[in-house]
């Protein structure tokens, strides 16, 4: 196998490819090849601690070395270690790299249906439930919510409602008590002249952060629909 061609799908599910074809990695293996693209080299004793944590130190490291020489032996050329640190090799593609690497330009570059279609549905590693696993798929959806705010903020900017209410409510699918997604949300709505729409989500938010928290609204929330709750009354 070509040392260049490996690309490392975890958005969506697992999937190794190299030279345009999936390759078969067992279930052991596939967990340390995602702990190395997610968290970067590290050092060989976290790594088995990590990935069998209900084992003996002994054991741990054992499982470690044997998934090492499997890959070795299946997988050439896809990890870097030495006596201390196992990592992945430069040539090797992560599709979460590039996800964040675009998120990060997501204020400034042009916004298209399928970067919105894609922020919108990734799922990092879905049926994974290794507490390691867990911890990483929450921050990756931070990263989503804050990418898809982002996305809806430039489009009403740009005065593109329509994308912009996509955007908002795909961050409020994430979490439905994120306050910048529905002041988003409002404030889109209202571009589109759609006040029936800002008072139902108004208040359907409202009930659930009462519910929730046993909070009211901020004032800065509420007062993107005054001037509608007082012409309802």
């Amino acid at each position: 196998m070509a040392a260049n061609t490996w690309q490392l799908q975890l958005i969506d599910g697992w999937r190794l490819r190299s030279g345009g074809r999936d390759v078969k990695v067992g279930l052991r293996q596939q967990r340390l090849i995602a702990a190395l693209a997610l968290l970067g080299s590290q050092p060989r004793p976290y790594l088995s601690g990590l990935l069998w944590p209900e084992s003996s130190e002994k054991q741990a490291s054992g499982s470690l070395r044997a998934a090492v020489w499997t890959i070795s032996q299946q997988l050439p050329g896809l990890l870097v270690s030495d006596n201390l640190r196992l990592g992945l090799a430069e040539s090797v593609r992560v599709d979460v790299s590039d996800f964040l690497l675009d998120t990060a330009g997501a204020t400034t570059g042009v916004t298209t249906g399928n970067r919105l279609d894609v922020r919108g549905r990734a799922d990092l590693l879905p049926g994974w439930y290794d507490d390691w696993v867990l911890e990483e798929q929450e921050q990756f959806q931070r990263r989503r919510l804050s990418a898809l705010e982002a996305m809806a903020e430039n489009m009403l900017a740009l005065g593109e409602t329509e994308g912009a209410l996509e955007a908002a409510w795909a961050a409020l699918r994430i979490d439905p008590l994120a306050g910048n997604a529905m002041r988003l949300l409002l404030r889109a709505q209202l571009q589109e002249g759609n006040h029936a729409g800002v008072l139902s989500a108004y208040r359907d938010f409202s009930l659930r952060m009462r519910n929730e928290f046993g909070a009211r609204l901020p004032a800065d929330i509420t007062a993107i629909v005054n001037p509608l709750l007082i012409r309802a009354v």
